[in-house]
């Protein structure tokens, strides 16, 4: 089965960056999020960007065009289209993506895949690391409650097209469903992992639901622990073969809650880009001003990345940030920040005798 690491990270594959980083040498995103929408086609319970408010706005052509080109000559390696709304309800997605593929970056996309035509699979797909479908159900009435649409048999269809577009074309890329696990869809977990393997996809990651603070409309006050759906988890893994992997991450369930870290050191690597243009340091703090580098409107993006405003933003992080009890738990930049942490501050005794 194929690796895919989700609860682990691959930055010291990029020895050069991790370098720089623990020596405190400027470092560049290495991974930038792009928003192309603020409007989403579904309205799911859990929604983590509802706080934002669905906004009725998307990014502009030419200048997001313009800032993939500047990211890629940073050195930024991977995009990711996604974010606050439907990436697939942009009208150039297809072209954010092609231009990030003709600059040697790779690029992915989370969707619901509603959208996910036979057409913009054509076109899409040839160009992708990866496509991820959030698919929380593992039947019609399920999926309905928690995705508050009946595109259930929409979305299947439309995985069934990109699996087999995929193999008749021998493409690289993969597909692949995740599911959020909340009391609403936990009973069905294990029916989604038969779906997936049905449908052909490379893999189904099963992850616990992460409480954004400023998060509107969904709440419930303790999460399940790894004791509580273990067993679940595991008959889900049971449905794994040679081309299908069910990736229960059972680390994030485990690590809800516990930080070895004190401050960011990590948030150099990443970038997110709002469907308003704003550049902010990461997901948790989107809206917040005192995250805010800039915008790509006004600004591009070396200026943006160069600027004072991105060096205080980055400086507070690294020395005053208290990631402990400010930041969300299981923050995409966690498994970074603990490595990072524990080789600028070892808990182990006598590192020289390696």
């Amino acid at each position: 089965m194929a690796n895919f690491n989700f609860d682990g990270h691959k930055l010291f594959y990029q020895f050069e960056t991790t370098y720089r980083l623990l020596t405190d040498k400027k470092v560049y995103p290495v991974y930038v999020e792009y928003s192309p929408v603020g409007n989403c086609n579904h309205r799911c319970l859990f929604c983590a960007y509802d706080y934002i408010g669905y906004q009725s706005r998307r990014l502009d052509r030419d200048k997001t065009i313009a800032s993939i080109q500047d990211f890629a000559k940073l050195g930024t390696k991977a995009m990711l289209f996604a974010g606050e709304g439907e990436p697939l309800i942009h009208p150039h997605l297809e072209e954010f993506v092609e231009m990030a593929h003709e600059n040697g970056v790779a690029s992915a996309i989370f969707s619901n895949g509603v959208l996910l035509t036979p057409k913009k699979a054509e076109r899409l797909l040839e160009k992708l690391t990866f496509i991820r479908v959030s698919f929380n159900a593992g039947d019609k009435e399920t999926y309905h409650k928690v995705h508050q649409k009946d595109d259930f048999d929409t979305v299947v269809a439309n995985l069934r097209y990109a699996v087999q577009y995929k193999k008749t074309h021998n493409l690289s890329v993969d597909i692949g469903l995740q599911i959020v696990v909340i009391p609403e869809n936990i009973h069905t977990v294990v029916a989604l992992a038969k779906l997936g393997r049905d449908i052909g996809v490379d893999y189904l990651a099963i992850k616990p639901f992460v409480q954004h603070g400023a998060q509107e409309g969904y709440h419930f006050e303790q999460n399940f622990s790894l004791q509580e759906v273990e067993a679940m988890l595991d008959e889900a893994e049971s449905y794994s073969t040679e081309d299908y992997s069910v990736i229960a991450r059972k680390e994030a369930f485990r690590k809800y809650h516990e930080r070895t870290y004190d401050h960011c050191l990590a948030l150099p690597l990443f970038s997110v880009v709002l469907s308003d243009g704003n550049v902010y340091s990461c997901g948790p703090y989107l809206g917040d001003e005192k995250f805010c580098y800039g915008n790509i409107y006004e600004s591009d993006v070396q200026t943006i990345m160069d600027g004072e405003k991105r060096s205080e933003i980055l400086s507070f992080a690294k020395e005053k940030l208290d990631c402990k009890k400010e930041c969300m738990p299981n923050c995409r930049l966690d498994a970074i920040n603990r490595s990072l942490w524990e080789l600028k501050n070892p808990s182990v005794k006598h590192v020289e005798f390696i």
